[in-house]
């Protein structure tokens, strides 16, 4: 079944105050109401996380970029490749481990069915703020874009240490109910937030559909069967399909918030290309981002690590899948070591 995601771009509000509440015990039977009963793992425990929860606030955060690397292809999986190759809007959310959205071997959440056959966000986004309500998850994750296949996606969040598990996913489509994600995924193991995490993506069958190739007819599973790796068909060659990259991007300690990073673009304005030029003081993980006026990411110029010294980075104006991008103004963004400067520029005819 092909990915018929609909969703706006239904961002969910991380630069306002985080919730460090947990819910009144009185709402825990009328907020779990709503969660599927698979997801509850021991009301008892989240009860006594609840108690706890209420006398304190979160007392740490981190921020996270993620980068979804889809290298999914005719060439990795040529076995009865389909047209229109992508992926669907990712959807997850961060949570304690009371609560679990999905897991290998368990049966699938209306909310996991419907984003694996449809490419939907619904109802997985309600499962996921009704464990918010229950005081056992914390933000819910989504990002619009479709990524073809190969492509690339990202997503900013932010992560509370009393919620630090990360489930995200996204269907593989077409598919009769395929997709890849992340299940409890730890951002903080040993009380550390972790710098970068890699995570390879290999294809999972939700159980919900008995399809055996990207293109079947709906064939609904009944009873449905767990969800499980996938071992046969075209996508069991033991390539994987791409990969989750978390990177933390709240870090300072590299260049401090103070210092002028000299940034500048010249030619300005431009016809067809101009360089972009910026002093790190250190060492530090960079990342340059051209950015239509409206906020959109047109493409990126550099994103690893970068010695101290000055730097000049051409951009030739063309997005990240190589078309020449339309003349108007655009803005080159710059985060260095938790620091962020931004500079306009104006391509000309």
């Amino acid at each position: 079944m092909t990915c018929h995601a609909t969703a706006a771009c239904d961002v969910v509000d991380v630069s306002g105050p985080i919730p460090g509440l947990a819910a009144p015990l009185t709402s825990i039977e009328s907020e779990t109401d709503m969660l599927p009963r698979n997801l509850v793992r021991g009301l008892a425990c989240a009860v006594l996380i609840l108690g706890a929860g209420a006398l304190s606030a979160v007392a740490q955060t981190a921020e996270y970029r993620v980068t979804f690397t889809a290298t999914w292809s005719a060439e990795t999986h040529p076995e009865d490749f389909p047209g229109n190759p992508h992926f669907s809007p990712l959807i997850g959310g961060t949570h304690d481990a009371s609560v679990a959205f999905w897991e290998e071997g368990e049966l699938a959440t209306l909310g996991m069915q419907r984003m694996a056959e449809w490419g939907s966000q619904s109802p997985l986004d309600e499962e996921i703020e009704a464990a918010i309500a229950a005081g056992m998850a914390e933000f819910v994750l989504r990002d619009d874009a479709v990524p073809d296949s190969p492509g690339m996606a990202e997503l900013d969040f932010v992560v509370g240490e009393n919620f630090s598990l990360v489930t995200l996913v996204t269907m593989v489509a077409p598919s009769p109910d395929w997709f890849v994600g992340v299940s409890d995924l730890e951002l903080r193991p040993g009380g550390e937030w972790v710098d970068q995490l890699t995570v390879t993506l290999w294809p999972y069958d939700a159980g919900t559909d008995s399809g055996v190739s990207y293109t079947s007819p709906d064939q609904p599973s009944n009873p449905h069967v767990a969800i499980s790796a996938i071992t046969d068909g075209p996508l069991a060659n033991g390539v994987p399909l791409g990969t989750f990259e978390f990177v933390r991007t709240d870090q300072t300690t590299d260049v401090p918030d103070v210092l002028d990073l000299a940034l500048s673009v010249a030619p300005n304005p431009f016809n067809p290309a101009t360089s972009i030029r910026f002093t790190l003081p250190a060492a530090a993980r960079t990342r340059l981002d051209i950015h239509a006026i409206d906020g959109s990411r047109i493409a990126t110029l550099a994103d690893g690590p970068l010695a101290a010294g000055r730097h000049e980075i051409r951009w030739d104006g063309r997005d990240h899948r190589g078309n020449r991008v339309a003349s108007g103004a655009y803005l080159g963004r710059l985060v260095t070591g938790g620091v962020q400067r931004a500079i306009k520029m104006v391509l000309v005819e």
